[in-house]
């Protein structure tokens, strides 16, 4: 049996560097790359963990030598000797959509497809939870006919059955049964344990009995995912030794404090103790989001429910800023790249053919002549000033960038006025993000605006079960590097207390 170390990583502790030393320990030591096993949540996460034994270990290669840095789910599709053509695509879904008579989307998550439809997403929720089906649907209060339920779920079932198809619950589920296919390790890494299922924990119990050591690492005052499954309980209940890493490197003092107040509520965790970094900080209260003055340093802005954003969003186009929500720019940075561009020329510099072709396509007949708006004669490679330009390109203006990138829309192009007027600088877009609260998680911020709104689903959940609302205001309030900034919400019923 594998001897466990369970690891409690609270905020901006150094989890994830952690277990990298351990990584490097272990290759220092002697054990062989192809015999450490390092699964995170996301494949982003367990590529980085790879990348870097690399570096330290450059006669290492990625290909051969980490067959095992992956997501749980990539795990059961090597092990299973899967083929990409077995697994359910957008065409398939598209198919079984017409079958079944319903209409549904496809979602794409990291190196995975799914259907996102109302019933196939609790048939999905149903399975990683390992509940019966009818026990599911019976909890779930949907508002769906159970014949429609049922016959939904079984087309879907069936239809794959006829098509030799499998989705990735699936292969999990076949993974599972089918250990012998699962490797031998010397070490097992598991990242991220308090977003695991149900079901991907039946996983990871089947490979820690064929590893000699394993560190399970995450923090479940963290666990905001429970709503997609995600099953803390058996990150709590899972034996082994207990490391709790006690000095956050991010989060300040008085965010520490508040942090503290909010976890101690949760009735069912991990008891820690942890320290701030060496920083007092600051937390401030606001009445309304628009008194908060935004300084030239990277913020954060959090709500617990993508519409409370709204406003926000709004309200920084209204005053010039440019920002990101949900990683989406409020202005793409092709677009951004053509003013940039156009202002360069219009200075007497000179700019690549390709930069030249993009900034084209926001031109049209008027300030270039016909047959050279896609630039077919210019070479990506060299250099163009304005001159060049007008003699050998069909340019035919030297204006300002808002009178002749005319293929900006208008709003737009008001919008980038009031941030150059502002004084702001569009190489900018992402010194200021709005995100949901379960969008950020991992992610920090030298300030954080957090909204303290609940939407009324959240609200109901807090009145039924406030341990899950607990855990979110402490993500949201533990992203904060220097400040952090709450704004009171405007209903007492309908939002989070102090």
């Amino acid at each position: 049996m594998s001897d466990v170390h369970k690891v409690f990583g609270p905020p901006g502790s150094g989890k994830t560097t952690y277990l990298l030393n351990v990584v490097d320990r272990e290759l220092i030591a002697g054990t062989r790359s192809t015999k450490i096993g390092y699964f995170s949540f996301t494949r982003k996460a367990a590529n980085e963990a790879r990348d870097r034994a690399i570096k330290k270990f450059p006669d290492l290669n990625a290909r051969t030598d980490f067959p095992f840095f992956r997501t749980l789910h990539s795990l059961a599709f090597y092990c299973l000797s899967m083929k990409t053509e077995q697994i359910m695509q957008v065409e398939h879904y598209k198919e079984f959509a017409v079958q079944a008579g319903i209409e549904l989307s496809v979602v794409h998550e990291e190196d995975m497809v799914r259907a996102d439809h109302p019933v196939l997403n609790e048939v999905n929720l149903a399975r990683i939870r390992g509940v019966d089906l009818r026990t599911h649907y019976n909890q779930s209060k949907m508002g769906i006919e159970w014949h429609h339920f049922e016959f939904v779920e079984r087309t879907y079932r069936h239809f794959k059955r006829d098509q030799g198809l499998f989705d990735f619950t699936d292969l999990l589920e076949m993974v599972i049964e089918q250990p012998q296919t699962l490797p031998i390790l010397d070490v097992l890494i598991i990242d991220e344990a308090q977003d695991l299922s149900r079901l991907q924990w039946n996983l990871v119990d089947a490979l820690i009995k064929r590893a000699a050591r394993t560190y399970i690492a995450g923090d479940d005052d963290q666990a905001v995912f429970i709503w997609a499954g995600a099953d803390v309980q058996s990150f709590l209940t899972a034996k082994g030794s207990i490391t709790v890493l006690d000095k956050s490197y991010r989060v300040p003092a008085k965010v520490h404090t508040l942090a503290n107040t909010i976890v101690h509520r949760i009735r069912q965790r991990q008891p820690k103790t942890w320290q701030p970094r060496e920083f007092e900080g600051s937390v401030k209260l606001y009445r309304r989001f628009e008194d908060v003055a935004l300084n030239d340093q990277e913020w954060l802005i959090l709500a617990t429910t993508n519409y409370l954003l709204n406003p926000i969003h709004e309200w920084l186009r209204s005053m010039g800023v440019l920002f990101e929500r949900s990683g989406v720019p409020s202005v793409s940075p092709q677009m951004l790249q053509a003013v940039v561009d156009w202002e360069r020329l219009r200075k007497g510099q000179a700019i690549p053919g390709s930069a030249v072709r993009g900034l084209y396509r926001y031109m049209d007949s008027t300030c270039v002549e016909r047959g050279h708006r896609t630039f077919k004669a210019g070479i990506d490679a060299e250099l163009y000033d304005i001159a060049t330009l007008t003699k050998d390109h069909g340019l035919n203006t030297d204006m300002i960038w808002h009178q002749v990138l005319t293929k900006i829309a208008e709003d737009k192009r008001q919008y980038l006025i009031s941030v150059l007027r502002r004084g702001g600088k569009v190489s900018e877009s992402n010194r200021i993000r709005l995100s949901t609260i379960h969008g950020a998680k991992g992610g920090e911020a030298d300030h954080v605006l957090l909204l303290m709104d609940l939407s009324p689903k959240f609200a109901k959940e807090y009145a039924v079960n406030a341990d899950n609302i607990h855990r979110l205001f402490y993500v949201g309030v533990t992203r904060a590097k220097e400040g952090l900034h709450l704004v009171l919400p405007k209903s007492t019923d309908k939002g989070f207390r102090l």
